[in-house]
């Protein structure tokens, strides 16, 4: 009975399948058909072939109902329709569709803050583009993440639709800016050997400060969030703190939306000083000494991760030298806590030494390749040597014809050679100025000047200048050629008209000056010039009661200089690392009227500290006049005042005319300074230094010592004063305050300085 009873189920599961199977079948074949046609219906914009190209069907084929599902779903992807629907009609297959409307303008309202150009430009959504939902939807984020960029994060972006007709319409935003909310308070948990106040100077945030409304630092961007996070890292690890990990950085919208609420949590860990410092190399024949000397940390010193950074690029700098281009060197920390000590050890994989197989300058869209490729030091074929190339950085640097430049060391065809890429940045070199300035010295001043540094980027330099101001006036046209007979050589010639008017009398000068300058090994230089120029002094003063041995003459000077000096300043006008040493030997009386021989000196040593926070500048100059037999008059001596000596009126030191009150020069001077520049303790979006300085000097003796107040006087003065170095977009602006620590009566103080431009 049982066996029965299980053939009868085996018997109705068969008979079941069957059935099903049969039915399935009957159904796909009724659902097929040969498609004879295909109708599109409802399009006015989009052509019939546009739409039977999306279809995943056409005439012939034989296709089911999923085909038309499939076809339904390939319309709507293109985003051109609104609606789709299809139906059959025998072999007939009937598209109808709804088009997607044509956006025909975009705007913004609302806005006041942020331009319709910018905002726009964020969305790049043109006119004549289809519309869809998704673009409206998505603008308006787009919109909204623009505004929490900048600070407000209250905005609220509402899109519009205009519908208009020929099924176009009008994509509005309406914009609430809402109010600018800004950080309220930063604090930390977790930090015990730091405060907090010390720890928000590390940072890039900063809480709202009414004074600072040029900043935007006290804006909350999550992105500056990550950013400090790295900073306080940084900050911790320079300080021996080798375990420090910031657990968490949020920021929290206050209830009254008011400001946000920074929280940063540190876990500071024990405090390491360095055990050891060890080295495993795949390099042979490697002096490992040597290298542990390039690593600026010793012993029983804190850690310093900075230190240890700076080491491992001076040993790639180092095996650059010797010709090991690609060099892959990594430290391997190895702290215990329970002592507190932390060891390093430096492992150098294996190299081998390499020659440059090509030159590569890229992005030199208007300047010359050989403009750039005479500065390198170091041609195809030549050992890879990184002091070479380091210099070679520095020169095309220095032509001052790019914004960036960069030096690349890319692997070669063979393992044993490298490509060079030298990558540069253009940027204008050319200009035309109009302007009006002022300096504390020469009051105010009216500047015209056409200059072209890089003319048809040749290297060439041209140059138009005026510069009248109520002491002086100055005209030059020159002519600057870098690489003269196609050699090292830059040679310049200038035209000039000079004109100064002093409290006795008034000098004109016209003439032309000429150089030539090379580069000699090691960062000397040399220059050959020579001047000619007509003088001309006119006696103005009825209360002067000393000569200045030119009184009413017009002589011709004709002189020939030689200059001597060697360079290693990282910036011409305003270094921050390098020496200056500068010789120059001047004789007149080749031919003319004035005799003269000048010498002057001048050095220059600039030291960052505190990883470039910091820097001590020293800097001098000294110089005699001798007139070989014969006198030296007025405008052949040297004068010094508030330029070179701070806290003293233009001319200010040394002798002085009786009558007139008025600088009457010396044949010997000197002068120098020392000072230290910083932008610490203010806030880097300002671009403000601050600096504080000690100057000194003096100049003395005179041919014509009748009715001069202390002609001999050689007594050096000193001022101490401080200053604010500003970059601004006018150009760099300089205030300084300096009050004299010794002088001579006779003297001319000016405690207040300021003046747009250069500072070296």
């Amino acid at each position: 009975m049982m066996k029965l009873k299980y053939v009868i189920i085996f018997c109705v599961l068969i008979v079941s399948t069957l059935s099903a199977q049969i039915a399935q079948a009957q159904s796909t074949t009724g659902d097929r058909f040969l498609v004879d046609s295909i109708d599109i219906e409802g399009n006015e914009r989009v052509t019939d072939g546009t739409v039977l190209a999306y279809l995943p069907l056409q005439v012939g084929d034989e296709i089911s109902l999923t085909t038309l599902d499939q076809a339904i779903s390939a319309l709507f992807a293109t985003d051109l329709f609104q609606d789709v629907s299809i139906s059959r009609d025998g072999n007939k297959v009937v598209i109808t569709i709804q088009e997607n409307p044509i956006i025909n303008r975009i705007s913004i309202e609302g806005n006041d803050v942020l331009s319709d150009e910018r905002l726009l430009e964020e969305l790049d959504i043109q006119p004549r583009r289809v519309y869809t939902r998704d673009i409206a939807v998505n603008a308006s984020k787009r919109l909204l993440s623009i505004y929490r960029l900048s600070g407000r994060f209250a905005a609220e972006v509402v899109p519009k639709v205009i519908r208009l007709d020929n099924n176009r319409v009008d994509l509005i935003f309406e914009v609430n800016e809402g109010e600018l909310i800004k950080i309220e308070s930063i604090r930390f948990i977790g930090n015990q050997q730091f405060s907090d106040y010390a720890l928000r100077q590390v940072i890039s945030s900063r809480e709202r400060r009414w004074w600072a409304f040029l900043s935007s630092s006290d804006k909350y961007d999550p992105g500056r969030l990550d950013f400090d996070v790295r900073l306080l890292r940084q900050f911790y690890l320079a300080r021996g703190y080798a375990d420090i990990s910031v657990e968490r950085a949020q920021g929290g919208l206050l209830p009254d939306r008011s400001g946000f609420a920074v929280t940063f949590a540190i876990n500071e860990g024990p405090r390491y000083k360095l055990r050891d410092i060890s080295f495993t190399s795949e390099i042979d024949n490697l002096d490992l000494v040597a290298l542990r000397d390039e690593v600026p940390i010793d012993s029983e010193d804190w850690y310093d991760s900075r230190l240890i950074e700076e080491g491992l690029l001076n040993i790639t700098n180092a095996l650059g030298n010797i010709g090991y281009a690609f060099v892959n060197i990594v430290p391997e920390p190895s702290t215990s806590p329970e002592d507190q000590y932390i060891d390093i050890l430096i492992r150098i994989g294996t190299a081998q030494k390499n020659y440059i197989e090509r030159i590569e300058v890229v992005n030199n869209t208007r300047t010359l390749d050989s403009v750039i490729r005479r500065e390198l030091e170091i041609v195809e074929g030549d050992s890879f040597n990184q002091l070479k190339i380091d210099r070679s950085l520095r020169k095309i640097r220095g032509l001052g014809y790019f914004r960036n430049v960069n030096v690349e060391a890319l692997p070669g065809t063979a393992e044993d050679t490298s490509v060079l890429r030298v990558d540069v940045e253009e940027q204008p070199t050319g200009d035309f100025s109009v302007g009006v300035g002022y300096s504390s010295i020469d009051k105010g001043t009216i500047t015209l000047g056409i200059n072209e540094k890089n003319f048809l980027g040749s290297g060439r330099a041209v140059k138009f200048a005026a510069s009248v101001s109520d002491t002086r006036a100055d005209y030059r046209v020159g002519l600057t050629e870098p690489y003269f007979l196609d050699r090292n050589l830059r040679g310049s010639i200038e035209v000039f008209n000079e004109s100064v008017e002093a409290d006795t009398v008034d000098l004109e000068s016209t003439g032309f000056s000429s150089s030539v300058f090379f580069n000699a090994a090691d960062d000397y230089y040399h220059r050959i010039g020579y001047d000619l120029a007509s003088n001309t002094a006119t006696q103005k003063s009825t209360t002067a009661t000393s000569l200045t041995g030119e009184e009413n003459k017009t002589q011709t000077s004709s002189a020939v200089r030689y200059t001597l000096g060697r360079s290693t300043l990282d910036n011409r006008f305003d270094p921050t690392e390098g020496s200056l040493y500068e010789l120059t030997e001047e004789y007149s009386g080749i031919g003319g009227d004035v005799t003269y021989l000048k010498s002057r000196f001048r050095a220059a040593y600039y030291q960052p500290f505190a990883f470039r926070k910091v820097v001590l500048g020293v800097r001098g100059e000294m110089g005699y006049v001798d007139g070989l037999g014969e006198r030296v008059t007025q405008s052949s001596r040297f004068t010094l005042g508030g330029r070179k000596v701070r806290g003293f009126d233009g001319g200010g030191i040394g002798p002085r005319d009786t009558g007139a009150n008025s600088a009457v020069g010396g044949n010997k001077t000197y002068s120098g300074s020392v000072e230290v520049i910083s932008s610490l303790g203010l806030s880097e979006d300002l671009g403000v230094r601050w600096t504080v300085f000690s100057d000194f000097g003096t100049v003395w003796d005179t041919d014509f010592p009748e009715g001069v107040t202390a002609p001999n006087e050689s007594a050096m003065r000193q001022t101490v004063g401080f200053g604010f170095l500003w970059d601004t977009a006018i150009g760099p602006l300089t205030f300084y305050w300096a009050d004299p620590i010794s002088k001579e009566s006779h003297d001319r103080t000016k405690r207040f300085q300021f003046n747009i431009g250069t500072r070296f």
